[in-house]
C-alpha cells in the first residue's frame, strides 16, 4: 500500500498534507484526481475549485498547485510532515520486506525527512542500544497517539 492511501485510510489526508506531498513528489496528478472525485459525493463538492481539479488533466502542475492551496484552511506545517512521516514508516512496517531490507528503507525514510531528532535511534550509525526497527515502531506508536489512532 502506498503511503497516500495508509494516511487516507487513516482519516489523516487534508488539502495542506496534499499539497505537501505534492510539492515533494509523494502524491501524483491521479492520486490527487482520484482524491478529489471521493470528495465529490460529500460536502466538499460544493467547495470553489473542487470540480476544475476533478477533471484538472489538462492543468499543468503550477496551475494544479494553485487551485491546492486556494483549498488549504492552514499553512502546510510540521503536522503535515509528521503524517507523511507516519504513513512511510508504516509502509515499511507492514511490508514483507526482509528486516535488512526495511532497515535499508528506513535509512533513505531517516534521510528524505532531513533526519528528525526523533529519528536518531532509527539510525544504523546510531549509538543508542536499540534496534533501528524497533526504534522505528516507537516512532509510528508516537505518531499514531499524535493522532489519537
Amino acid at each position: 500500500m502506498s503511503p497516500f492511501k495508509i494516511l487516507i485510510g487513516l482519516g489523516l489526508m487534508c488539502w495542506s498534507t496534499i499539497v505537501l506531498g505534492f510539492r515533494r513528489g509523494w502524491v501524483k496528478r491521479d492520486d490527487v484526481f482520484d482524491y478529489v472525485i471521493t470528495l465529490m459525493s460529500g460536502e466538499d463538492a460544493n467547495r470553489r475549485d473542487i470540480p476544475v481539479i476533478a477533471g484538472g488533466e489538462y492543468l499543468s502542475d503550477e496551475e494544479l498547485l494553485g487551485l491546492l492551496l486556494q483549498q488549504i484552511e492552514r499553512p502546510v506545517g510540521a503536522s503535515d510532515l509528521d503524517k507523511w512521516r507516519l504513513a512511510f514508516l508504516s509502509c515499511i512496517e507492514a511490508s514483507n520486506d526482509t528486516d535488512d531490507e526495511k532497515i535499508s528503507r528506513l535509512q533513505e525514510v531517516y534521510a528524505d525527512f532531513d533526519y528528525p531528532e526523533d529519528m536518531a535511534s532509527c539510525s544504523i550509525y546510531s549509538q543508542d542500544s536499540l534496534p533501528p526497527l524497533i526504534a522505528m515502531h516507537n516512532i509510528i506508536k508516537f505518531l499514531r497517539g499524535k493522532y489519537s489512532l
